[in-house]
């Protein structure tokens, strides 16, 4: 230990404060060549003896800078040969259109994490440093964020690890100095069209020299007060969760008689704290948040309020259901003449059939025009606000449809609507529409017919019941 350099003390002692990591671990360090990835890469590599730690470098080239981005690979195969590390390689296809630097950091992170799966490395361990959280901080406060916002970046979250969150660039740059240290420097970080680098450049500069010059720590207590008051507040939403949700096979109950007792900043607080506990859910926004609020306040039996694609929210009489994995983007394109299990309860049936001599009303059966053949039909979750045109006058909501014709509430979020892209043709086993009748005269036409595992059903009907 006396052999450490004095940055090494000191991150050695964050990660024991922050019990980061532990003996004997076999980690991932995200190694791209940069300044701020050598400096970890060789700080671990000098705490490594006494922790019993296995090192493994993971460099990602992202495929944008043809000529920089060869440099840096072969730079960093040179760094690991000098300090007898195994290195992982990969080079990303990033796809041109939407956020470039969004997506190529979620595809940078699903790729060192699946490595750290297959090289059995309990940790990814990124270079983030006290700069970056003061530039995070910065940026947040600037974009409006919430209390939640204000943590900044955490020292541990999922696989993640980050032990450099208490070491300044400074001295980073002093570190490799002293060792001489070999790095790569990324133009990209320089180029201020991103604003990040704005902040790094031009704002936090600007306001160190107009009377401002600790910003940066002040921006780190910040986070540090935000993040300790959360965990406060969260052991008391904690407990009021636990009161009122429940779990349920589809997802979890809420209790609505104590709910509504509740003031609305409350419940938004709480709501935006559950959210944040599913492990499957993006960013809820604010004004996501507010609409649910009001939606729970009044929503009678039946309504249904879609949280995103993979949320939504059923009220019953006495509790609301917040089903999770419900995938309401789903959609199967339902070719002629063929048969969908759509789920373990239900099952859709294509066949081209002859003209009825006598027309029965019989929901699970519904009659359409040959001309189906020729149109792109689709099978999908139903979505809130969908609507059927029946025979007749109107439109009807289907969530409406489902509750009248008693779906279960166990299987309504999942239920399948039968449509050609534009409308609702028809909710198996409860309505057709008015759209593509059998022609007066026509001699075949297109059956669709649903058939509902009776056995499951009626276990689901049961448990929906009591």
């Amino acid at each position: 230990m006396t052999e450490w350099s004095v940055l090494a003390h000191k991150v050695h002692r964050y990660i024991t404060e922050e019990k980061l990591l532990t003996p004997g671990e076999r980690l991932l360090v995200a190694f791209s060549g940069g300044r701020d990835s050598v400096a970890l890469l060789y700080l671990l590599h000098e705490l490594a003896p006494a922790w019993g730690w296995h090192l493994v470098a993971g460099h990602v080239n992202h495929g944008l800078r043809s000529g920089a981005d060869s440099r840096e690979s072969a730079l960093c195969r040179h760094i690991v040969h000098e300090l007898e590390i195994p290195l992982r390689e990969g080079k990303l296809t990033i796809p041109p259109s939407g956020n470039l630097e969004q997506t190529a950091r979620d595809m940078r992170y699903d790729l060192l994490e699946s490595w750290a799966k297959e090289e059995n490395c309990t940790a990814v361990i990124t270079g983030h440093h006290m700069d970056d959280q003061a530039e995070t901080i910065l940026y947040r406060i600037l974009k409006g964020s919430g209390f939640h916002g204000l943590q900044g970046i955490h020292p541990a979250r999922g696989t993640i690890r980050r032990p450099l969150l208490r070491v300044s660039r400074q001295e980073i740059d002093a570190y490799c100095l002293t060792r001489g240290l070999l790095y790569a420097e990324d133009q990209s970080n320089k180029d201020e069209s991103f604003t990040r680098n704005r902040i790094r450049y031009t704002i936090l500069p600007y306001l160190k020299k107009t009377g401002f010059p600790a910003v940066s720590d002040h921006l780190v207590k910040l986070a540090d007060s935000a993040s300790l008051a959360y965990r406060v507040l969260k052991s008391y939403l904690r407990e009021d969760l636990d009161r009122l949700f429940s779990p349920h096979p589809e997802g979890w109950n809420l209790n609505l008689d104590r709910w509504r007792t509740l003031g609305a900043d409350r419940q938004r607080a709480l709501l935006k704290e559950f959210f944040s506990q599913e492990d499957n859910i993006a960013h809820v926004s604010r004004e996501t948040l507010d609409q649910l609020t009001g939606f729970l306040k009044e929503a009678d039996k039946g309504r249904v309020f879609q949280v995103d694609d993979q949320h939504r929210v059923v009220v019953e009489s006495d509790h609301a259901l917040l089903t999770t994995g419900v995938d309401s983007g789903k959609k199967t394109l339902w070719k002629p003449k063929t048969t969908v299990a759509w789920t373990s309860w239900i099952t859709l049936v294509w066949k081209k059939a002859p003209v009825p001599e006598k027309w029965e009303t019989n929901p699970a059966e519904a009659y359409f025009a040959d001309d189906l053949i020729h149109i792109k039909v689709y099978i999908r979750v139903w979505k809130a606000g969908d609507r059927l045109e029946p025979m007749g006058k109107g439109k009807h909501l289907v969530s409406d449809l489902l509750k009248d014709a008693r779906i279960p509430a166990l299987i309504r979020p999942h239920y399948p609507v039968v449509t050609d892209g534009q409308n609702i043709l028809w909710v198996p086993g409860v309505r057709r529409s008015v759209h593509y009748p059998v022609p007066s005269g026509a001699a075949s036409c297109v059956k669709l017919t649903c058939t509902l595992q009776k056995e499951t059903y009626e276990l689901i009907k049961k448990k929906s019941d009591h």
